[in-house]
């Protein structure tokens, strides 16, 4: 129904080290369907394997979740990407995927969640503050995914991640399966990939650190007072179709 007829090279090479529940550290191009490579493999093993029997012994966290899943991404606008394409292959089953991200409505998250979660997105801040809050436990987490890793230690995330994953209740290296995703693989990203994931397989598809060729950019000049005519003429002309596909085209106004 994804109308997906053959996979990208990260699909083709990273799905089966997933599936064979093997750490991942994979240097991806943006633009190179590594969400699908992970979803994918991720979801499957969910619908295989079923529901965990939680043990939950306190009655003030009734509504208190418990994720199999736990995909972490530094902005807020990759974590939607990422929350709608989990919705996507989780489509009828009864699985549930949700998102958290900061600068938006903490209320409207948390009633959300209360519902049921089972795949989370999240970025860094906002999970911590979700945790704090008894909102969600690690306890049951079975597969860990960082996502654009690279950009997540640029933005100085890195003491959240230390303490969402070492302190937090998440079961060890080497009782969950970890994947972790990045453009660049400087030292610092080989550190967390030592700390975190285990006997890891370390997967390079294209040029490390450059951009997908599938991605056509284009600079425009516009005023600013014609920026918002001028995009939906864009997205006009493109088409509906053309339009929801995030990865055939960037723009950038100047």
């Amino acid at each position: 129904m994804a109308r997906y007829d053959r996979p990208t090279p990260v699909q083709k090479y990273a799905l089966p080290f997933i599936l064979a529940k093997r750490d991942l550290m994979a240097c991806a191009q943006t633009g190179s369907g590594k969400t699908a490579a992970f979803l994918v493999p991720i979801l499957n093993q969910i619908y295989e394997q079923g529901p965990v029997q939680v043990k939950n012994n306190n009655p003030r966290g009734r509504n208190k979740q418990y994720p199999l899943s736990l995909i972490l991404a530094p902005t807020r606008e990759l974590a939607t990407q990422i929350y709608e394409e989990a919705r996507k292959f989780s489509y009828r089953a009864r699985v549930r995927p949700c998102v958290v991200y900061g600068g938006a409505d903490v209320v409207s998250q948390m009633r959300d969640l209360s519902r049921g979660c089972h795949l989370l997105v999240a970025t860094p801040g906002r999970l911590a503050d979700m945790i704090d809050r008894g909102k969600i436990g690690l306890d049951y987490c079975k597969y860990l995914v960082l996502d654009e890793a690279d950009r997540m230690l640029d933005m100085g995330f890195e003491p959240q991640i230390r303490r969402i994953v070492e302190e937090d209740n998440m079961p060890p290296t080497g009782q969950r399966q970890t994947l972790m995703f990045s453009a660049t693989f400087p030292k610092e990203i080989q550190r967390l990939a030592q700390d975190f994931l285990d006997n890891y397989i370390f997967l390079a598809v294209g040029r490390v650190g450059s951009t997908s060729e599938n991605i056509t950019q284009k600079i425009v000049w516009v005023s600013e007072d014609d920026k918002r005519s001028f995009l939906l003429d864009i997205l006009n002309a493109a088409g509906l179709d053309r339009a929801t596909e995030a990865n055939k085209g960037q723009y950038l106004f100047c």
